[in-house]
């Protein structure tokens, strides 16, 4: 008689370990943390004129409820739960843009040294968006524990090589409008040359080559890795600053430090700003695939498979 084998759980059913456990906790105290400061953040209106051009308090707080999703999803529904806390970074990323220039103006504020308006601090609105940004690493480290709980031996298979294709494509292509853009004023006569631009954004494609190269011994996995977290935060950061301060100024939300000629215009260089969110979530999901694609990871398994 043929004995009997125990069916293997699937992924989406199988009881958290326990470092997922743990990230999950976290991911739960963040979402915690962030909705009740957006909420008093959101009620409390902007402290200060210069926060008018932030991403509004509400968006960390649409974040902070998706990551309360992942949460309760990452017993039972891992694939699901796995997408809604990666979507919980972005929106709790942007939420938090200008966390750094509040920190400058909370420096100023605190020491007393004079700095005019720059001292003037957006009290209810830095602790929303510093809170969004400390929410931001517990999404992510929940999303990093879901994906390791549902990695197999084929970390290495054609669908992570095809992912990788599409990455390095997708990557490449949001690295050139804004210096294109800049090349074009630079052409026009309205602005310098953009040698800045063209250096930050050369760096970023040859980022994303790397990342989403076949990866072996010759590079530093970690410092890669760590390259790749650093420029993936700071473009989503950035991209989201410009970009809801482009749309506040349009809607007439916040005066417009600088005028465009039309809406046409004006609509270009949203767009433009927009690349910087798209490069951003690309170079953190090409961070993540990177991360998963150890060469020796595979090793024992085939080993195991070939006993």
């Amino acid at each position: 008689m043929t004995p009997r084998t125990a069916p293997i759980p699937s992924s989406s059913s199988v009881a958290p370990a326990p470092a997922l456990r743990r990230s999950g906790a976290l991911a739960a105290g963040g979402a915690v943390l962030a909705g009740t400061a957006s909420l008093l953040a959101q009620l409390a209106g902007p402290g200060a004129d210069y926060a008018l051009v932030f991403p509004p308090p509400w968006l960390a707080g649409i974040g902070s409820l998706v990551l309360a999703a992942a949460v309760l999803l990452s017993r039972r529904r891992r694939p699901l739960a796995s997408a809604a806390a990666w979507t919980a970074a972005v929106l709790l990323l942007g939420g938090s843009g200008g966390a750094v220039l509040d920190a400058f103006r909370g420096f100023f504020a605190v020491t007393g040294i004079p700095a005019g308006s720059f001292a003037l601090l957006d009290v209810s609105g830095a602790i929303a968006r510093t809170a969004s940004l400390a929410a931001v690493f517990c999404a992510i480290g929940l999303g990093r524990a879901l994906r390791r709980a549902r990695r197999t031996s084929d970390a290495r298979g054609a669908g992570h090589r095809r992912a990788m294709r599409l990455l390095r494509a997708a990557g490449l292509l949001a690295c050139v409008p804004y210096p294109l853009l800049k090349l074009v004023w630079w052409a026009s006569g309205e602005a310098g040359a953009p040698l800045m631009e063209l250096l930050l954004f050369g760096i970023a494609a040859g980022g994303v080559l790397v990342l989403t190269a076949a990866r072996d011994g010759a590079r530093p996995a970690r410092l890669v890795a760590a390259c790749g977290w650093i420029g993936s935060l700071a473009l989503l950061s950035m991209g989201a600053l410009m970009v809801f301060g482009l749309l506040a100024q349009v809607t007439g939300v916040a005066a417009a430090p600088v005028a465009f000629e039309g809406g046409g215009r004006t609509g270009i260089v949203l767009g433009v700003y927009t690349t910087w969110l798209a490069l951003g979530v690309i170079v953190a999901a090409a961070t993540v695939l990177y991360e998963e694609s150890d060469p020796s990871a595979a090793e024992p398994d085939a080993a195991a498979l070939a006993r």
